[in-house]
């Protein structure tokens, strides 16, 4: 039989046709396909994000009721867990009666501590198994301020003693002492807040800012730093170590103590159990200076005594008496000049009702001031 080339010839190329369309189709199905999937993920993207956004607000309003709006965008930063946590948190403190958002201020605080250059955005987690992203290594948990559930804690008042606690512990140690004047300041701008917008003006009986205990730590406490101020060491059972005999510098001490509690109490307690804590205090102190000043005159310098206030004022003006010296000054009397004895207490304590720095402590009817003497 004879082989027909052209016949041959023309079946081939429209087989390889049929082939050519065949897989053009099949390419075309293939990117309509593609641009579907592309376009439902796009659309599954965009849905995401209106869903995540929405999760934010949410969010957003929830950590709003604990905390500023600055500091809910400080811990939006931290991721979902971060933000969890820091709600629980914020229950914890406000069921131990703090204000979240005071302690959000606290120096090693629960949050704004955290390192926040790389953590994760609202709506992701690490990827990184059990430490979310910035935080290097620590747990999110461990960058909170541990404020255990004891009676310790359970008041601003008591934290306010343990930060008391906290700078007579420091001694002389700069950097814990740097650490304490931020803590404090920080509580003090916020804690002070916080209870004046609790005060009613009409309030006849306002409800005692410290416990009986509290209040007793909170005296004594400041009793002691300012003894340590002084160098007048306090040992086991408040016992005095200095060399605090034959002079009074423990009077002083008291004032200081005095002068420091008034100010912190006008700052947050306003409690007017301690202002009469407090006037005790000082009235007691400034009759220990008079009987000092009284039992001691006798030891008293030439150059410390004066024919008159001007040349005492002068030489404090000099330097050459400083708070604590004792003096002797003439007087103008009704009939005529008398000597006295007081002693120089500055201008320091006006808040604790001490309006003159110059105390007169007794008068000296039989002083001669004779040169002779020491």
């Amino acid at each position: 039989m004879a082989f027909n080339l052209q016949a041959f010839g023309a079946g081939f190329a429209k087989k390889l046709t049929e082939n050519i369309d065949a897989e053009t189709a099949q390419q075309a199905t293939l990117d309509a396909q593609i641009n579907l999937i592309s376009e439902k993920h796009k659309l599954e993207r965009e849905s995401k994000r209106i869903d995540d956004q929405a999760d934010a607000d949410e969010i957003a309003e929830s950590l709003s009721l604990y905390y500023k709006p600055d500091q809910v965008e400080s811990i939006m930063q931290g991721g979902k867990r971060g933000i969890a946590h820091a709600v629980k948190r914020a229950e914890h403190y406000t069921e131990k009666g703090y204000d979240p958002s005071t302690m959000y201020t606290m120096p090693n605080n629960d949050i704004v501590n955290m390192d926040t250059a790389s953590a994760t955005s609202i709506g992701t987690v690490s990827k990184v198994s059990g430490s979310p992203e910035g935080m290097g290594g620590d747990t999110f948990v461990s960058r909170f301020k541990t404020i255990e559930p004891t009676k310790e804690f359970n008041t601003i008042a008591s934290f306010q003693v343990a930060l008391l606690q906290e700078r007579i512990d420091a001694g002389t140690d700069a950097e814990k002492i740097a650490v304490v004047d931020k803590k404090e300041e920080q509580f003090f701008a916020q804690a002070s807040k916080l209870e004046n917008a609790k005060r009613k003006p009409e309030d006849a009986n306002p409800v005692n800012f410290y416990t009986n205990t509290d209040r007793f730590k909170l005296i004594n406490g400041m009793r002691e730093l300012a003894r340590n101020n002084r160098e007048l060491t306090v040992g086991a059972g408040g016992i005095l170590m200095g060399e605090y005999r034959g002079s009074n510098r423990l009077s002083l001490a008291e004032l200081d103590a005095s002068l420091n509690l008034f100010t912190q109490n006008n700052l947050v307690g306003q409690e007017e159990i301690l202002y009469n804590e407090i006037k005790s205090i000082t009235d007691n102190a400034l009759n220990s200076l008079d009987s000092y000043a009284k039992a001691n005159y006798k030891k008293i310098k030439a150059d410390k005594v004066f024919e008159n206030k001007d040349e005492l004022k002068e030489q404090v003006e000099l330097g050459n008496i400083g708070v604590g010296d004792t003096y002797i000054v003439k007087i103008p009397v009704k009939d005529g000049e008398m000597y006295a004895t007081g002693t120089y207490v500055g201008e320091n304590y006006k808040k604790i009702g001490i309006d003159s720095g110059y105390r007169i402590a007794s008068w000296l009817p039989t002083y001669e001031p004779a040169t002779t003497r020491p």
